[in-house]
């Protein structure tokens, strides 16, 4: 070793200001987490200005439900056959995931594969669009035990808004086949005859069956997107009137067009609005084979909201629309034997205010539609002739009424009711429906009342701004002096005022201003709440951290002053003579 004096480059450096290597590191530290304290307050590179009409949200969900099928009963079993659903997404993204339900069948399913492609037309794909399905990390198959559900991985599929889909799934052995018993004049579902084996990566219809198809789904439950800018699911969740049942509906109803309304956003504006409507079904739970449970009708309200609804992927408010049916079962249905307590006023308001308190505690809104007016029918269209007497008649009043009451307990109440009566063009008869907006058997609207339905919403209430109306389908004119025709005036006017939302608290409409929710526009625009208190904590840690590796430095320096003290600037100890010493020591062994 030499013995010249260290090179200085080499000696601890000690200069001036915060950067300093004399506890320099932990006051860089410091610097940095003030830095980034005030990025994330949105100190940093300014605020966003207050939206001008409706909310803005921080963040879209990474998966949102994008289209949904609720299976109602149990149709047949097959056997080497494949299904093929066809399906029209709300939004699209950049991966998707496909729920199979296997709720009808009381034994277990083995989904032996499963492809999605899209659509061309009627059966039939587009070449080249096919991917396999994989389920639990990667198996082609998956066995569903009985009464439940199955969701796939993520499937590495781009999809549009508004695209078709077709899912194909396959089955080897005997299956009990879960369906949606939905709508008239529509195709949905394809299907081959048992022992045609797999065909769910046949772009073509060849061996699919004619006398097979039809709008009742099978097994296929809902599609979720991943990466939509589309700010989460709106779910509909009722009765037939909101499945779109009706001869001439072809399926469609008021959420198709309330879809189309939101669809005119722009795409950080937009929701998807899923259909969970399932004909004959009912708000409360009713006795075996009172009700259409066992043949349609699906599991009631208070039953499937939690699957149905609160479970779904993205999931941000509800639309109940239920109670029609209770009050018909309950006064005897087509068996003219009533069966009291079910279908009164107290028994649909009790499980209205359960629906509410489940919802709520998911953190979700929940907003209602009140029950449309009906009247008795014939048989004709295809169906069987149904009574509506005074006493039914009193009950729907009397929900109606509660459901508007401010002590409901509703986010929000869409007054429907008072919209399709028939108070136009001289009537004003507020509790018989509107002919013009509904099919012959005057229960179930027609497109044109479908319509109106979705233009009585305000978007607002969900947060959006005010989506446009869509064009009129027909022209009406509320009769003059006439108080139901005016509150339907004033329920139809708040789905236009931009920034409201649809809360009606009495016969007479009122509005709210609408949840604005706005982030900085800083560095990190887009972080939830959530994120600032994660990044306060990891501020305050590297604080600590700091603080720790400062103290340890003094200490070092404090230990070094003390050992130089001790030593010569050559490393050995000290003459008692000044001046480096003329001869070298012999170094310890």
């Amino acid at each position: 070793m030499s013995n010249s004096p260290r090179d200085p480059t080499l000696a601890p450096r000690i200069v001036s200001g915060p950067f300093a290597r004399r506890g320099g590191g932990s006051r860089l530290w410091w610097y940095a987490a003030s830095v980034a304290t005030l990025v994330a307050l949105g100190f940093v590179g300014g605020a966003a200005p207050a939206p001008t009409s409706g909310a803005t949200f921080a963040q879209s969900p990474l998966w949102q439900t994008t289209w949904t099928s609720p299976m109602d009963l149990a149709n047949g079993v097959a056997w080497n056959a494949t299904v093929r659903d066809v399906a029209t997404v709300a939004e699209g993204g950049n991966a998707i995931e496909i729920t199979l339900s296997n709720l009808w069948s009381n034994t277990p399913t083995r989904f032996n594969a499963a492809t999605v492609g899209v659509s061309k037309s009627g059966v039939s794909e587009v070449p080249g669009t096919i991917v396999p399905v994989t389920f639990n990390g990667g198996s082609r198959s998956v066995v569903v035990a009985a009464h439940s559900r199955v969701t796939s991985d993520p499937i590495p599929i781009a999809v549009q808004p508004r695209e078709t889909l077709a899912v194909s799934v396959w089955v080897a052995g005997p299956a009990t086949v879960s369906v949606h018993y939905c709508c008239y004049g529509r195709i949905d579902s394809y299907t081959t005859a048992d022992g045609s084996g797999n065909l769910t990566n046949s772009y073509t219809g060849y061996g699919f069956d004619p006398a097979l198809t039809g709008p009742n789904m099978r097994w296929l439950s809902r599609i979720a997107v991943r990466g939509s800018p589309a700010q989460g699911t709106v779910v509909a969740f009722g009765d037939s009137i909101t499945d779109g049942f009706g001869y001439l509906n072809n399926g469609f109803s008021w959420v198709n067009a309330l879809q189309a309304r939101i669809d005119q956003l722009a795409p950080s504006n937009q929701v998807s609005v899923v259909n969970e409507g399932i004909a004959g079904n009912t708000l409360t739970v009713f006795p075996p084979r009172t009700s259409y449970e066992d043949i349609s009708g699906g599991l009631p309200g208070v039953s499937r909201i939690g699957p149905d609804a609160l479970s779904l992927a993205g999931v941000r408010d509800v639309i109940l629309f239920l109670g029609t049916n209770d009050i018909w079962f309950g006064a005897g249905g087509e068996a003219g034997h009533p069966i009291p307590p079910y279908g009164t006023a107290p028994a649909l308001e009790a499980a209205m205010r359960q629906i509410i308190s489940v919802t709520h505690a998911h953190g979700l809104k929940i907003f209602a539609v009140t029950l449309l007016p009906r009247s008795s029918s014939a048989a004709s269209g295809g169906e069987r002739a149904e009574l509506w007497d005074p006493a039914e008649q009193a009950v729907l009043s009397a929900v109606n009424t509660w459901m508007l009451s401010p002590g409901a307990g509703f986010d929000g109440v869409i007054n429907a009711a008072a919209v399709m009566g028939d108070v136009y063009d001289g009537a004003c008869q507020p509790n018989v429906p509107f002919a013009p907006y509904f099919n012959s058997d005057h229960l179930h609207p027609n497109v044109v009342g479908q319509t109106v339905l979705a233009n009585t919403i305000s978007t607002a209430a969900f947060g959006l701004p005010q989506a446009p109306l869509l064009p009129a389908p027909l022209a009406v004119t509320p009769t003059a002096n006439c108080p139901a025709a005016t509150v339907a005036e004033g329920v139809l006017a708040q789905a236009r005022v931009p920034g409201t939302t649809t809360t009606t608290t009495s016969t007479t409409t009122t509005t709210q201003p609408a949840t604005t929710t706005t982030q900085p526009a800083g560095l990190f625009t887009g972080i939830h709440q959530s994120d600032f208190v994660l990044g306060a904590i990891l501020v305050i840690a590297a604080g600590l951290i700091a603080a720790i590796w400062r103290r340890r430095a003094v200490r070092r320096r404090a230990a070094r002053r003390r050992n130089q003290r001790r030593i010569g600037s050559y490393g050995y100890p000290k003459s008692p003579r000044s001046g480096p010493p003329s001869s070298r020591p012999p170094r310890p062994r």
